[in-house]
């Protein structure tokens, strides 16, 4: 008659103890996972707005460096037309010296100082010249530099964008090493630096000194 009655009430309370027990367990690593999935997309998302800030700062130092070293550019190229100028002047003043002095005729001091004048400018144009063609070269190389910070840190964003989707930490951190590096190279913009030696500039340098040697 006993075994009738069912289960005791005793064993019950025990099932039903585990069971609750169980259910707490269960919200609370659901509750822990949740609150570290909010925490990773709250990363995500201050990194990306980080990113973003910092890419579009590069992004505007790279067109002022662009413009700048355009602007270098063209005024190096006005300086050596006033170069060649002056180099054309000096011959023509050579010339007349050259032929007074074959037909055995004084040269006139006037002569003799307007060929020292335009040495003399014709040395401080280049000068200038090669200046300007230094910072043309500098800027732009800077301008490069930023434009690399600038690709790095869109690719950092995206990915950034890829792992909230995805719920996937992994991508995240690939971006942040992407992004890492987009940031070292805007540090390297931002630094003043020397520019390297590489074949376009050799072949400008050539160029330059056969330009004063015609001089």
């Amino acid at each position: 008659m006993e075994e009738n009655l069912g289960r005791e009430p005793v064993e019950m309370q025990d099932d039903t103890s585990e069971a609750l027990k169980e259910m707490k367990e269960e919200l609370a690593e659901e509750r822990s996972e949740q609150r570290q999935e909010r925490r990773s997309l709250n990363l995500i998302g201050l990194s990306t707005a980080i990113f973003s800030t910092l890419a579009a700062i590069a992004a505007m130092q790279g067109g002022y460096f662009a413009n700048e070293g355009m602007l270098s550019q063209i005024k190096s190229s006005n300086s050596w037309a006033q170069f060649q100028a002056k180099s054309t002047k000096r011959h023509i003043e050579e010339s007349n010296v050259t032929i007074l002095q074959a037909l055995q005729k004084p040269v006139p001091a006037k002569t003799t100082t307007e060929l020292a004048k335009l040495n003399r400018e014709q040395q401080e144009i280049g000068q200038e010249a090669r200046k300007l063609q230094a910072e043309s070269a500098q800027n732009l190389a800077r301008h490069e530099l930023f434009a690399r910070s600038v690709a790095a840190l869109q690719v950092g964003i995206s990915m950034g964008a890829i792992a909230a989707l995805t719920r996937k930490q992994t991508i995240w951190y690939v971006g942040l090493g992407i992004a890492t590096i987009g940031i070292g190279f805007m540090v390297a913009g931002t630094l003043p630096s020397q520019v390297q030696t590489t074949p376009a500039n050799l072949q400008k340098t050539s160029l330059t000194q056969k330009v004063v040697q015609l001089g």
